[in-house]
């Protein structure tokens, strides 16, 4: 089946178009926190950091005929000290058990995506899907308007443009980038392959990044991977009884670990507050979109990035 130019394969030319403002990701550099001269700055601390991470994994890849190990210690060791990003794709979908899913169900991916594009915009969960698309990552040259506006004049040159009436699963328009096509595609078939979730908020995000690093059909079973498998039951569906049972055990850990810190926050001990259900203190309404998203839009994207690789 035909897909369009996969984002991960847009990264050199929209990286020459926007320089230096840019991480290698495709995030802007500077915040409203940090100036892109601090950026710069760190960047030149951490790159030889990177290099002697990546020369260290591609040395254990040399020595096992460029194959990943099975989990153990040196892996833990490795994966702990951070990743290459040319690695992550693999790295995550091997440790995590997408890839052994992926090769056990070939073609599923493909026929649930089928089933969505029949279902369109009468799929439940098609609009909210829609309303989300472009909030993901506005700031990233692979999902903002702005690279695809720098693009559209090349692009236009070499394959025709064949706009579609429907923003259902199957759209793929020139007034979308690739990566927004992708990600909406993704996340219908998903909202299909587990109705029982269909869509819940955050979902994007965690779509977006994974495709960053990953084709299309491996982000798919890398999410299904980690909403079924490596999350607790319940984190994306209605009930969000799994985000619930992560608040309470980082509760706990915070009572134990850091009283004084707890006590500002409540008087109650962690038991008594859950007890009754409804003495937690209020940073649980902050905490809970930690868990949704990850961590994503809460640390700074290289700070994700590391967390990621030793969540999976």
């Amino acid at each position: 089946m035909n897909r369009p130019l996969d984002p991960v394969q847009c990264k050199n030319s929209l990286f020459f178009l926007f320089g230096r403002h840019r991480d290698q990701y495709g995030f802007q550099k500077a915040t409203q926190w940090i100036t892109l001269e601090t950026c710069h700055e760190f960047e030149r601390f951490y790159q030889p950091i990177l290099d002697r991470r990546r020369a260290r994994w591609q040395q254990l890849l040399d020595e096992h005929n460029g194959s990943l190990l099975d989990r153990c210690l040196q892996v833990r060791r490795y994966i702990r000290k951070g990743v290459p990003y040319q690695l992550r794709g693999q790295v995550w979908l091997h440790y995590s058990g997408a890839q052994s899913k992926m090769d056990a169900n070939p073609g599923v991916y493909d026929k649930f995506l089928k089933r969505a594009q029949e279902l369109g915009d009468t799929n439940e969960f098609a609009d909210l899907i829609e309303r989300d698309l472009h909030r993901t990552y506005p700031d990233n040259i692979q999902f903002s308007q702005t690279a695809l506006a720098k693009t559209s004049g090349a692009a236009s040159t070499t394959s025709p443009a064949t706009p579609s009436p429907a923003k259902s699963a199957n759209t793929t328009t020139t007034t979308t980038p690739p990566a927004i096509d992708v990600l909406r595609r993704v996340l219908c078939t998903f909202s299909v392959y587990c109705p029982s979730i269909g869509y819940c908020q955050s979902l994007n995000y965690l779509v977006g990044m994974l495709l960053l690093f990953m084709k299309e059909e491996e982000a798919f079973w890398c999410l299904v991977t980690t909403v079924h498998n490596i999350l607790p039951a319940g984190v994306y569906d209605v009930t969000m009884e799994g985000t619930s049972i992560d608040q309470t055990v980082l509760m706990m850990l915070v009572h134990e670990r850091m009283p004084q810190f707890w006590n500002k926050l409540t008087p109650k001990s962690f038991w008594e507050a859950e007890q009754d259900g409804v003495s937690m203190p209020t940073i649980t309404l902050v905490t809970s979109h930690w868990f949704l998203t990850l961590f994503i839009n809460i640390l700074p994207t290289e700070s994700v990035l590391r967390v990621w690789d030793c969540f999976f």
